[in-house]
């Protein structure tokens, strides 16, 4: 008898703590879209969510001028070609008319996991890097190739004809 109460209070606990689990992912997915609605409605596009080292979400924005990331954000009559990295090795890349990109710099050492960025090039020379995240499975990597085609695409939609 003693056994079949602790088993039902343990029972008890454990669908529990899934309930609170489950209400927690949920919340967090409500959070998510309300943001998304929230940066539609001041008319910008959400490109990408992109995952901080804290583990945060960053939501990568356009709009019809800019990129937006966190308090960063790049004009896009600004930029001049960007570089899609795997661990600082050029996985891709693109230069608009008339522009060259300056030679790669030496890729870092390998750190023993993928850490995608895109490097965007900007008038003056200066440089703007997006951090995409270092999550495994493809997510990191599917998420710098959003944000690297919506920069590529952005940039030859404002190239004169």
């Amino acid at each position: 008898m003693l056994i079949g109460i602790i088993a039902g209070v343990l029972l008890l606990f454990v669908l529990f703590t899934l309930f609170r689990f489950a209400m927690g992912l949920r919340w967090a997915k409500t959070e998510r879209l309300r943001e998304h609605r929230n940066a539609e409605a001041r008319g910008r596009r959400v490109v990408a969510e992109i995952p901080a080292a804290d583990g945060a979400l960053t939501f990568l924005l356009e709009d019809a001028d800019a990129f937006h990331w966190g308090s960063d954000s790049v004009r896009k009559a600004e930029i001049v070609g960007a570089r899609l990295l795997l661990n600082g090795g050029i996985v891709g890349e693109f230069a608009s008319q008339g522009h060259t990109l300056p030679p790669p710099t030496r890729p870092r050492d390998f750190e023993g996991r993928e850490r995608w960025d895109v490097a965007i090039y900007l008038r003056e020379g200066r440089i703007a890097t997006l951090p995409c995240g270092t999550l495994r499975e493809g997510v990191s990597r599917e998420i710098a190739g959003r944000a690297y085609k919506a920069i590529r695409e952005a940039t030859h939609r404002s190239e004169p004809a």
